[in-house]
Formats: C-alpha cells, structure tokens, sequence
C-alpha cells in the first residue's frame, strides 16, 4: 500500500508489486532458516501460499459482488 502514498496509476501498481516480492522472498529466506528445507523451496512455497490466498479471495468477493449486486 505504501507505494500508492507516493506514486500512482502503473507505476504504484509495479512499486507495490516489487515490493510484496521483495518481502514473500524475505519471509522465505527467514522460513528456510528455520525449517532446515531450501531456500528456494521456501521462496516458491511462500509465492504458491500467497497466490492461493490472492485468488481465494478475489474469488468471494466476486461471488458476493454478483450476489449483492
């Protein structure tokens, strides 16, 4: 969000997308440190849980946007 603070339009949607990158890698790295697993096993495993959130997500507020419409 910080990212709409300072800049818009495309620009913040790129800076925020960077940024949420930059900080799923890092709570990976952290993850790996502690789980023993690979660090890039870690950084995947935090994008997929990430993405599968994302899309949950989107998809009831699309169901209740037609329900409530």
């Amino acid at each position: 969000m910080a990212p709409y603070f300072f800049l818009g339009g495309h620009a913040a949607l790129l800076a925020s997308a960077c940024s949420t990158a930059v900080g799923l890698a890092l709570i990976g790295i952290g993850t790996s440190l502690f789980t023993g697993r690979g660090m890039l096993f870690s950084i995947a495993r935090q994008f997929g849980i990430t993405a599968a959130a994302a899309a949950i997500t989107y998809g009831v507020g699309h169901m209740l946007g037609g329900v409530l419409s």
